[in-house]
């Protein structure tokens, strides 16, 4: 793992605009292996398209927490976030933000694991995509420790340092490259231990692997379109190094993670 305390707050830094620009601003060594993201706001995923069946996105949402459980989604959450409760006191609340929930599968798994560990939580989940939100309550309504919210998640309507924890789980591949960087710095603000990024790493395997699972073993539309393309639109370990750096974080390590993961861990003194 790299740990980092960035050089690049405070410099000067020219304007981020476009996908195809940001490899170059980035430093990202484009080949082969590691295509151009492939991001276009014209064309988003299914599941960010208006208008969708509900039927679809439903089979689809529960595809993707399949996943998320299998894959190393949940594993990966686990393990960045492990450190940072351990820094909340043992009689406290712990307070999480999780920021573009879902279907809230990561604050459900998280409040079980949680009561396993014997800590409470407090964990506010926000969309803001209304049917996710109403899919999101209708799963968490077993759960107390957990609100859903529907809200802009670029504009997050709370004051600085008001969570300790400040969760975002492959969230940030469905945004431009500034919106990106505007999301890890609402995360950075809003944290008073830290926060966590589970993140694609994107690469032509990656994607490759992905395309294969999805046209071998489900038959689920979304999950056929948007998992190819989440790869696609994912990030390098470099560009995630340069964006935190960007969004003024001091202290982060970012880490490859199994299934073509990024763990990314934002921490304050």
């Amino acid at each position: 793992m790299s740990t980092f305390l960035c050089p690049y707050t405070g410099a000067k830094r020219e304007s981020l605009t476009d996908g195809n620009a940001s490899n170059q601003r980035l430093g990202e060594s484009v080949s082969f292996f590691i295509p151009k993201r492939r991001f276009d706001p014209d064309d988003p995923e299914i599941m960010d398209r208006q208008g969708v069946d509900p039927v679809l996105l439903a089979t689809g949402l529960e595809e993707l927490r399949k996943i998320n459980q299998k894959f190393g989604g949940w594993r990966a959450v686990r393990r960045g976030i492990r450190p940072l409760i351990d820094r909340v006191d043992p009689g406290k609340t712990i307070e999480i933000l999780d920021l573009a929930t879902g279907s809230a599968d990561y604050p459900v798994h998280l409040t079980g694991w949680m009561r396993h560990l014997g800590r409470n939580a407090r964990i506010e989940a926000v969309d803001n995509n209304p049917f996710m939100v109403a899919t999101a309550r209708g799963r968490a309504a077993a759960w107390p420790e957990i609100a859903i919210k529907e809200m802009d998640v670029l504009s997050p309507a709370y004051p600085d340092k008001s969570f300790d924890i400040v969760l975002a789980s492959l969230a940030l591949h469905h945004f431009s490259l500034p919106d990106a960087i505007r999301i890890l710095r609402e995360m950075n603000r809003m944290s008073r231990v830290g926060f966590i990024v589970n993140e694609l790493d994107r690469s032509r395997f990656g994607a490759w692997a992905v395309w294969l699972y999805a046209h071998l073993l489900t038959t689920d539309a979304i999950t056929r379109h948007d998992a190819y393309a989440s790869m696609l639109r994912g990030f390098t370990k470099n560009e995630m190094i340069v964006m935190s750096g960007e969004a003024g974080v001091r202290h982060f390590t970012v880490k490859r993670m199994p299934f073509f993961r990024l763990l990314l861990v934002g921490e304050h003194g």
